[in-house]
């Protein structure tokens, strides 16, 4: 069994789990409520930020890797966005692939979603410095989880200031 010692590390450890899992749920929850104006909810978000970060376009396979989702269910969710003129399926030239890309107005409604209220009034709790500091441990975290599902990092481009935060939090180890 565990000592004293192994036992308070455990605790420490889902206390942790616990708090990261209640406050993404929360935030979730808050920001739904805004992206309801524009008819979107947070799955279909993450699939349009998906493709912005990867210039674009993507496969359905890159988009469930990247947001660790079965294909399935990213599949059916693009049919549904592409009925909504989110997205565009298609193949590759002289490939078997699909190819999955932005339209215009699947663009415009992840700006949108970008610029909201909620994110600075719940964020804005923290200082810049606090924020900071959060990024550089949320990089460490992720970079962890990835390694421990053998599933090879990717980095984040979108948007495009996040260049300047992941080449600090980078440095982080």
């Amino acid at each position: 069994m565990f000592n004293q010692e192994q036992q308070n590390d455990h605790d420490e450890m889902f206390l942790l789990w616990v708090l990261l899992a209640q406050t993404r749920d929360a935030i979730s929850k808050a920001r739904h409520r805004e992206l309801e104006r524009w008819n979107i909810n947070r799955e279909r978000r993450s699939i349009l930020w998906c493709l912005a970060n990867n210039g674009g376009e993507s496969t359905p396979v890159e988009i469930s890797r990247q947001l660790l989702k079965e294909i399935n269910s990213v599949s059916e969710m693009l049919k549904r966005m592409e009925e909504q003129d989110l997205v565009i399926r298609g193949k590759r030239n002289g490939k078997e692939s699909m190819i999955v890309r932005l339209t215009p107005k699947g663009e415009a409604i992840l700006n949108q979603s970008r610029y909201n209220e909620t994110d600075p009034r719940i964020f804005t709790v923290l200082s810049r410095e606090q924020r900071k500091e959060l990024i550089s441990l949320l990089w460490t975290l992720r970079r962890q989880a990835l390694r421990e599902l053998g599933i090879p990092e990717w980095h984040i481009k979108f948007p495009p200031s996040v260049d300047m935060i992941h080449s600090n939090s980078d440095k982080v180890e």
